[in-house]
């Protein structure tokens, strides 16, 4: 099987660390995107003080052993993976949906209603969005400001960024770009 390159953090705090991947092939409505360049900023940078591994875990019964959640950001397009986590909500805790799953929510009232909890959808953006925001960017002649770092140097880059020093935004590239261009 091919394989890719790829930084890793593989713990809070840890430091960035070479892999190397074997690369999926993609199975039946999917596809596989070649990465050029990728961005990083500081919400990259927020880490947890306590990891659950929701395969190996109960993730509400461990987020209720912590007092559990105010809130809890639902990314995932999977209902059932959603789901479970529901019941980690602290009294007045709030998910918010962010990804779009194929699979209904199960949501039990009396979950709700007893700790007064709330799930709420919030659009993170469409494709229309992405288009209408390129298409005025091209007649406008907006253009990003980025500083280019190869991904050997995603240590280097990753630490600009954190300090503030980066003008605006971190990208990291794959190809023979030249580092920290703007």
């Amino acid at each position: 099987m091919a394989k890719m390159r790829a930084v890793q953090v593989a713990r809070a705090k840890g430091p960035f660390e070479w892999v190397e991947r074997d690369i999926p092939e993609p199975g039946a409505g999917s596809v596989r995107i070649k990465v050029q360049a990728c961005g990083i900023c500081n919400s990259d940078s927020y880490t947890a003080e306590h990891y659950i591994d929701s395969q190996a875990q109960d993730p509400a019964a461990e987020l209720s052993k912590l007092g559990g959640a105010k809130v809890i950001l639902a990314t995932v397009t999977n209902g059932e993976a959603m789901s479970a986590v529901l019941g980690g909500l602290a009294m007045n805790g709030k998910r918010i949906v962010l990804g779009a799953p194929a699979d209904p929510l199960q949501v039990p009232a009396g979950l709700l209603i007893g700790g007064r909890r709330s799930i709420v959808g919030w659009p993170s953006g469409s494709s229309i969005d992405s288009q209408d925001t390129l298409a005025f960017s091209t007649q406008t002649g907006v253009r990003s400001t980025n500083e280019l770092f190869p991904l050997e140097r995603a240590a280097e880059g990753y630490e600009r960024m954190m300090s503030g020093k980066a003008r605006f935004r971190v990208v990291l590239t794959t190809g023979n770009e030249m580092a920290n261009q703007r």
